[in-house]
């Protein structure tokens, strides 16, 4: 049986790290405010989730907003644009964190299932 709760989870946490590599290739401003609104959305759903690696999924999550959110601001006041490509580099790398342990935390349920 499929478990939607899940689904939509880890469907945001894919879509937080491509909308967010997006916006590091394409630069469009568009692109940054889909990877912020993405991100947070995906923040909020880790909150309510009953996994092994739950604590740390959502650390990963709270650093990309923290980076993501920062590099917003200084790309639309246009102050500082390298640092925010920097940043949303850096919210990427935590978004890749997250996927990988994403994918530990799959195959721990595995081994629990068949134990």
């Amino acid at each position: 049986m499929i478990n939607w709760g899940k689904v939509w989870s880890d469907f945001f946490i894919f879509l937080a790290l491509t909308s967010n590599v997006g916006f590091i290739f394409s630069h469009d401003p568009y692109q940054l405010v889909i990877a912020v609104g993405v991100n947070l959305l995906a923040t909020v759903l880790k909150f309510g989730a009953k996994k092994i690696l739950s604590a740390e999924l959502l650390a990963t999550a709270l650093v990309a907003d923290l980076h993501l959110i920062p590099a917003a601001v200084l790309y639309f006041t246009g102050t500082h644009v390298p640092l925010a490509i920097g940043l949303a580099i850096g919210a990427a790398v935590a978004n890749i964190i997250s996927i990988i342990m994403l994918i530990i935390e799959i195959i721990f349920e595995y081994q629990q299932e068949e134990q």
